[in-house]
């Protein structure tokens, strides 16, 4: 507020609503802008609170980013921002805005809304303020919401506020009397300053922005209100008619414009009027120094101020017409932000009343931010739409969650919030950062609940995002959960956490979720994940039904442990998708040592395969096709006898050859045929390690029902195995409807498969479809079988209907490694394997009928 007014009428501190009248008494302007200011304080709290930071209604256009062709555009309406509302009349072009900084020519930027109260006086807009009939006199000032479109260059699509952003500056100020005023000379005139203070109000304002030490201040004894509307060339001021402002020479006096406050921009020092030359269209004003200001933008006006100073950290004289008239501020320690003031009210014809301020905060001006969008201007694309939407209040419906949360909002307070008998929390649309795995322990009947995949809880560092820790009867439905990636090396938390992990919980429902979790150069973490807590608490039911898992090289999908009952039903699991890595894992390139060393023979008496003369003379054989053959060479005579003898054994030396030179290839001593054996044997190795996994030490009714598995190194296991690691039996397992479609490389050694069933009591499998695809460009590798059924197996076992397809050994294999049934019903019917056997048994009796081959 600029205008002529006697003191501030209502601070941030003030508790006062409104002014109310007395008969017979006087009416100030203090009173009047009270009773306007109070109500209008209390509306943008009343704001502030209903909607929040900053919003535009549910499906308005208002301030949406766009662009019009190649201009960017801010769309016209009005929008919430820090309880204040902005109007945009009119579509505006960023470009149009008086005064705004060029957008950069490419690359990302961060498009935001500043808003702050602007308080215009006549000098800055005297067409709409002055009336013709006044002759130039003015009368109030008014206020609008002023609002400023700003971009920011940045890297990320993220929605943000560009920092450090600091709404008002927070330095404080100092004001006090330091002595009266100097006694009158007698031969002084009658408004000497040096013997009287003005009424009015004192204005101490922020010229450049800085440090207590370091900013520059201006001070008025009007309140910066003597301004004339002027035109800026150079050192020449032209300016409008005025009949009560008048600049005389030696005049301290800014060059303003309504766009410098808006963007608190420097001013740098106050010009010094060097001469005037009366007008009656209005008088011209020579500056002591040059204005760089160009182009008359609204608001130019010529303002005087009554001195100036660089840093307050120490007290500085507030003087008048040069004079030291007993006044002086000081600057606290703080930032001080351009266009901020303090206020305050003096009165030299009634007591000499000065008014002091201790440790205050700014008058004004406070500023408000919100994004409105992420734009890409080497593509003329906006990216995202960062507008806050509210709906209106007809279009609310009372809910039943017991718990809303909002991205943003602390997810953890909002879990602790529910009661430990139960209750909902139901998440919004948007992402939700999760620094810190989310804990809930102990709570039952609880429901998180999302709107859907709109709905990501997106954890960061870690393998968990939730955990739950024995609580009966908990859901987890209709939401997006991406895990993070432990940092370390090898990567991975303790055990094999999932992104949702529940310990020790009975009655653990997952439905209709999106899991995603990353890469990882080791088995280390899972999708979904239920298991016993670290006391040994196991859980009770488990039902997995209608997910979606992404999962990244080398991990599981679905793993439920020790768990009474399990039903893993109409689940899809897939590899993530990632780029193909040029790095070798050390698990891929120990598993192609391992194989290549398995066609090693040591005997001497061995006459299989291609002999390999070792440096320390002795002779080997490697057996298998040429490109081992020649690794088995390279070896051979890359490795000294030192080497040889340090070995636990020459397989052992072979494979960490092998794994060695496929890990990093640039440093490896192998031939060309070699190395592109070894390149093309690690290409395109990515796969999920384990699609769904029922295991532990208990496990008494498991239904895995409708699920698809794609793209994995094994299927579906269901195997259980005492602590001390015997095996223990399943009880009843119904296996149906499931198609598994494996990548398994041709020199994967360990467990690989569709299916894999160990001991149970009863199993029932019935129409599955399993597919194979070998990778790494080799025919000759390790074996695959469809289904593997090994263990204890009971006296009921019914696998009908199996569909292998792909280069599988055999389509079911049967080992019963149990006591001989007394009584038993195992039968094996409609089997297909086109390029293998349909049913191996390796030990035990069994029914087989149409099985083919």
């Amino acid at each position: 507020m600029t205008g002529d007014v006697t003191s501030v009428p209502l601070r941030a501190t003030d508790r006062w609503t409104a002014a109310l009248m007395q008969q017979g008494r006087v009416l100030l302007d203090t009173d009047w802008n009270l009773v306007v200011g109070g109500p209008a304080r209390d509306a943008r709290q009343l704001a502030r609170d209903a909607i929040g930071p900053a919003g535009v209604p549910a499906g308005s256009t208002a301030f949406k980013v766009d662009f019009v062709g190649d201009t960017l555009t801010v769309r016209a309406g009005t929008m919430w921002i820090g309880g204040l509302l902005a109007r945009n009349p009119t579509d505006l072009a960023y470009a149009a805005q008086p005064e705004i900084a060029a957008l950069p020519a490419s690359g990302l930027v961060n498009v935001h809304l500043d808003a702050f109260v602007e308080e215009v006086q006549a000098a800055e807009d005297p067409d709409g303020l002055l009336d013709p009939a006044l002759a130039g006199v003015d009368t109030t000032t008014r206020t609008r919401v002023g609002w400023r479109v700003r971009a920011t260059a940045t890297t990320s699509t993220a929605c943000t506020v560009p920092g450090p952003f600091a709404p008002v500056s927070t330095g404080r100020l100092d004001v006090s009397r330091t002595a009266a005023p100097v006694s009158a000379d007698p031969c002084a005139p009658p408004d000497d300053p040096r013997s009287k203070l003005p009424d009015g109000l004192l204005r101490i304002e922020v010229l450049d922005a800085g440090t207590e030490k370091t900013a520059r201040f201006a001070w008025s004894y009007v309140n910066g209100s003597d301004a004339v509307a002027a035109k800026v060339a150079g050192t020449a001021v032209t300016l409008a008619p005025s009949p009560a402002v008048t600049f005389a020479p030696g005049d301290l006096v800014e060059v303003s414009t309504l766009a410098r406050r808006a963007d608190r921009r420097n001013h740098g020092a106050l010009f010094t009027v060097a001469a005037v030359a009366p007008s009656a269209g209005g008088d011209t004003v020579t500056l002591g120094a040059a204005s760089p200001l160009a182009g008359d933008p609204p608001g130019t006006c010529l303002r005087r101020w009554d001195g100036q100073v660089v840093g307050a950290a120490g007290e500085v004289p507030l003087t008048l017409g040069g004079a030291d008239v007993g006044i002086a501020f000081t600057a606290h320690p703080g930032s001080y932000q351009v266009g901020d003031w303090w206020g305050v009210r003096v009165r030299g014809s009634a007591a000499d009343a000065v008014e002091t301020l201790t440790d205050a905060p700014p008058d004004g001006v406070v500023h408000a931010v919100a994004p409105l969008a992420v734009v890409d201007l080497t593509n003329k694309t906006v990216l995202t739409d960062c507008r806050p939407a509210f709906p209106p209040l007809t279009g609310l419906r009372g809910g039943t969650c017991t718990v809303t949360a909002f991205p943003g909002d602390d997810l953890q307070a909002a879990l602790d919030a529910l009661p430990a008998t139960g209750g909902e929390l139901c998440l919004a649309a948007g992402t939700f950062r999760v620094a810190t795995p989310l804990t809930v322990k102990g709570k039952q009947r609880v429901v998180i609940t999302g709107v859907g995949p709109a709905t990501v809880l997106a954890g960061e560092k870690h393998e968990a995002v939730l955990v739950a820790t024995r609580c009966p009867d908990i859901e987890v439905t209709r939401l997006r959960v991406e895990a993070g990636l432990p940092p370390g090396t090898p990567p991975g938390e303790e055990h094999l956490l999932g992104a949702l992990t529940f310990l020790g919980c009975d009655g653990v429902r997952v439905r209709d979720c999106e899991v995603w979790c990353p890469d990882s150069p080791g088995r280390a973490q899972s999708g979904i994940y239920a298991a016993p807590d670290p006391e040994g608490v196991r859980p009770g039911v488990v039902e997995v039904r209608g997910n979606r898992l992404e999962i990244g090289d080398q991990q599981a999908g679905v793993v439920v442990a020790s768990a009474t009952e399990s039903t893993v039903v109409d689940n899809t699991v897939v590899l993530a998708a990632g780029k193909a890595s040029t790095v070798v894992t050390r698990l891929v390139a120990r598993e192609l040592g391992r194989f290549v060393a398995g066609h090693l023979t040591v005997d001497p008496q061995a006459t299989r395969g291609a002999a390999v003369e070792l440096v320390d003379e002795r002779t080997v054989r490697m057996d298998g096709p040429t490109p081992l053959r020649r690794l088995a060479a390279d070896w051979a005579k890359a490795t000294s006898a030192r080497r040889l003898a340090s070995a636990a054994s020459l397989r052992q030396g072979l494979a960490r050859f092998v794994a060695a030179s496929a890990a990093e290839p640039h440093q490896a001593a192998v031939g060309s045929v070699s190395g592109r054996f070894l390149a093309a044997a690690v290409k395109d190795t990515r796969a999920v390690g384990q699609g769904i996994v029922v295991a532990g030490d208990r496990a008494n009714l498991v239904r895995v029902e409708g699920n698809e598995v794609t793209g994995a190194l094994q299927g579906v296991h269901v195997a259980l195995r005492a602590a001390g690691g015997g095996r223990r039996v399943l009880g009843q397992v119904v296996i149906s409807n499931n198609t598994v479609s494996c990548a398994v490389p041709f020199f994967w050694g360990r467990q690989r498969h569709a299916f894999h069933v160990g001991g149970f009591t009863s199993l029932t499998m019935v129409d599955n479809h399993a597919r194979l695809q070998r990778t790494g460009d080799q025919t000759d590798g390790t074996v695959v079988d469809a289904v593997r059924i090994i263990g204890q197996l009971g006296a009921f076992l019914q696998l009908r209907g199996l569909d292998a397809s792909g280069p599988f050994r055999a389509g079911v294999v049967l080992r019963d490694e149990g006591p001989t049934q007394r009584v038993s019903l195992r039968y094996v019917s409609d089997v297909l394997n086109p390029l293998g056997v349909g049913v191996r048994v390796e030990q035990g009796s069994f029914l087989l009928d149409r099985c083919v081959p």
